[in-house]
This record gives C-alpha cells, sequence and structure tokens, in this order.
C-alpha cells in the first residue's frame, strides 16, 4: 500500500496533531507493507530520505505564526477574527499543492488527512477526527474557526472512504450530529510515548530545583490556559482545600497562555503570591517528564476532549489522576482514575482533599493507572490504521 498525508501539522510549534501525524508516520516508515510513503507541505513534496530529514527535524519548516503577548500578539488575534481567513488559507494551500495530490493519486497513493478538514483528492481518502468541540462547545473558539469548520467538515466526512476518530466517544458524536454511518467510522485510541515512565528520584533532582517544588509534594496540571480546560474550577476548587494541605502541595499549572482567561488570571493571583500556585508557562521536555513522574497528583478536570492524552501519559508516568466524568476521559482512564464532575467545584475539591490526604489510595491508583497506560501504545494505533488502509487497498 502506498500513503499520502498532509504536513503542514508537522511545522513548529507541534501540536497535538502535529505529534499524532509524526507518531503514525514514524511507525508507517517501519512497516514492510508500506510500499510508498509521501507528503506535502505547500508545493514541496516529501519522500524516502528527505521525509525522514524532515520527521527528524533535519529539514526546517517555516514556523506557523504565533504570538502571546505585545502588539503582535493583539494585530494576530484581530487577523484571526477577520471573515475569510480559514477559508482564504484552505484556498491558498490547495492551489498550491494540487498539482501533487493530482500526481500521488494517479500513482495509487491512499490520502490520510490527519487534521480534519481534507483537501481535495481523486484516489481514496481516510480522515481523522479528533473531536467535534466546534459543535458542542463553539463558545470554546474562535468564531471564525466554528464557521470554517461548519463548511468544511460536512464535504470531508462525505468524500472519505473511512473515517478515524480518537475515542468511541468522538465516533458517537460523528454519528450523531453528522449523520455518518457507523460502519464508516472506525475508533483508533492514540498511544502513549515510552518517554512518559516513572523516574528514579535522583533523575527529577534538577528539573524540581528549578521549579522549586519537592518530589511528591505538589498538584500537576498540564494544558492551554483557555476555558475547555476549565482551570478556573479547578484553581477555585484547590482554594477551598485546608490552608497547610496547600501550602503542603502546591498547584503547578504547566501550559502556554491561552484566550479567555482574565478571570482564571485573577483567581490564580492570591494564591500565586502565598507562593501555593505556580505557572511557569512553557517547560522544556525534558523536564516535563520528570514533573509528571514526580506528582503527587495529577489534576485534569477538562470539560471535553476528544481523547485526553495529558491523562494517559500521567498515568504511564506512575502519578494518581483526577479527571473527569464526561466526554472521552472515562474510557481513556478506565476505572484507573478518580473521577469528578468538572462543573462542581465542590466535587473537584473533595476528590483533591480525599486524595492528597490518602497516600495508599494514590498509590493504588498509580498502580492502575500504570497497567491501563500500557494498553495504550503508539504501535497499537499504528497496527490498527495499517488495517484501515489495508481494508481499501484491497
Amino acid at each position: 500500500m502506498k500513503l499520502l498525508f498532509d504536513l503542514n501539522s508537522l511545522r513548529p510549534p507541534r501540536s497535538g496533531v502535529g505529534y499524532y501525524t509524526q507518531h503514525l508516520l514514524e511507525g508507517l516508515i517501519q512497516d514492510r507493507e508500506v510500499a510508498g510513503l509521501a507528503g506535502w507541505v505547500g508545493t514541496e513534496c516529501f519522500e524516502g530520505e528527505r521525509l525522514r530529514a524532515l520527521m527528524e527535524q533535519r529539514v526546517p519548516l517555516r514556523k506557523g505564526v504565533q504570538f502571546t503577548d505585545g502588539i503582535a500578539a493583539k494585530v494576530l488575534q484581530k487577523a484571526r477574527s477577520m471573515p475569510g481567513l480559514y477559508r482564504g488559507r484552505t484556498i491558498v494551500r490547495a492551489i498550491k499543492s494540487r498539482d501533487v495530490r493530482a500526481d500521488f493519486a494517479r500513482r495509487g497513493y491512499i490520502y490520510h488527512e490527519t487534521n480534519f478538514v481534507a483537501s481535495r483528492y481523486s484516489g481514496p481518502t481516510v480522515v481523522t477526527i479528533h473531536d467535534l468541540s466546534h459543535r458542542r462547545h463553539p463558545e470554546f473558539h474562535p468564531r471564525v474557526a466554528v464557521e470554517y469548520l461548519d463548511r468544511e467538515l460536512p464535504k470531508t466526512l462525505r468524500q472519505a472512504q473511512v473515517v478515524i476518530a480518537d475515542s468511541h466517544y468522538t465516533k458517537n458524536d460523528i454519528v450523531e450530529i453528522y449523520g455518518v454511518p457507523e460502519s464508516k467510522v472506525v475508533t483508533i485510541h492514540l498511544g502513549v510515548e515510552p518517554a512518559f515512565q516513572p523516574y528514579a528520584a535522583e533523575s527529577c533532582a534538577e528539573a524540581l530545583g528549578r521549579l522549586g517544588v519537592a518530589r511528591g509534594g505538589f498538584v500537576l496540571s498540564v494544558c492551554t490556559l483557555q476555558p475547555r480546560k476549565n482551570l478556573q474550577r479547578l484553581v477555585e476548587a484547590f482554594a477551598r482545600l485546608p490552608a497547610d494541605m496547600r501550602q503542603a502541595f502546591p498547584l503547578v499549572l504547566i501550559g502556554a497562555d491561552g484566550w479567555k482567561n482574565s478571570e482564571l488570571l485573577r483567581v490564580i493571583e492570591p494564591l500565586a503570591q502565598a507562593g501555593q500556585v505556580f505557572t511557569p508557562g512553557y517547560v522544556p521536555r525534558a523536564d516535563l517528564l520528570k514533573l509528571y513522574a514526580s506528582a503527587a497528583l495529577f489534576a485534569y478536570p477538562s470539560l471535553f476532549e476528544g481523547f485526553g492524552l495529558p491523562v494517559a501519559e500521567a498515568m504511564a508516568s506512575g502519578v494518581a489522576v483526577l479527571t473527569s466524568n464526561l466526554t472521552s476521559l472515562p474510557e481513556v482512564s478506565a476505572g484507573a482514575a478518580w473521577e469528578v464532575d468538572p462543573y462542581s467545584i465542590d466535587d473537584i475539591a473533595a476528590g483533591m482533599r480525599r486524595l492528597l490526604g490518602d497516600p495508599a489510595l494514590r498509590d493504588e491508583l498509580a498502580v492502575k493507572g500504570l497497567r491501563r497506560a500500557a494498553e495504550l501504545t503508539w504501535d497499537a494505533t499504528v497496527a490498527q490504521t495499517c488495517a484501515v488502509y489495508r481494508r481499501l487497498s484491497a
């Protein structure tokens, strides 16, 4: 079988879709059944050694435009609200890659779009839909992004012969919202990188020292600071814990600054001044792995997830997890996490208090989490995805 990918998601800085694409390519490039593997960015085509070099980041790609503060950020935010922005970008990319796609279609390649909206393609098409949060919670997204997906996603779902969903929850959403036949949608769970694992205390000391926290002495949450992640309720729940517990287990919020978070920052401020909440922003990956493995508790009461990979990464790191009882998260944790109602500050607070006050329970959840995470591997994701390609190649 011969496979084609849109590689725009590999542009830095990588998003979750970019890492998904990378892990698929890493597995497929080793598969003997794959007779051809290629992709495009703009008018550039990547095959063979050039594709390997791109995956290993030996070939530079132009960064996606991203600013977090200052005048540039304000200009970018204004531009994102301009009517036609997403559509215009899609049209430009489609024109640039039209001849490349036509050539691969003639050569019998299966096109797998890993990032929601597929380009037009005359050959077999597979698309991965990671979630439908733009339909369930449009308030979490820029209006132009919602309008773009509402317009383009139905076309993609008609074009694709097979639709891959990250979870049964997302599959059910696709069937319910868009009326796609259930037989056309395949659930394939994501995997956890082997780098997420328990680490010995001595190997974590340097990373913990840079942040100023102790091993087993903090609550960790990792995500972009945005409304969907429910951080304001998490912080408000943390503020309801006894003062000595907050002092013993400060809350560490790791992630890039997002949007619609001015109220969150207001709630954080007094706790940060008291040394009970830390917001270090971006943390190098090497440090992040050690922080995962050193937390007393990983708290992720997100309001909506198509999969919720941070929960799986935390479980693989050997840490107890508190998460939501909604959307895909119970499917991912599979009974190995403490589940709470993410809309109830009291329930989140009660869960944290129970877990932080009961080391034996945390140890029990950590063991269960390691077993569950061992079932979620990228090798399994690639193997199940290859079965989809095989079906289309038959």
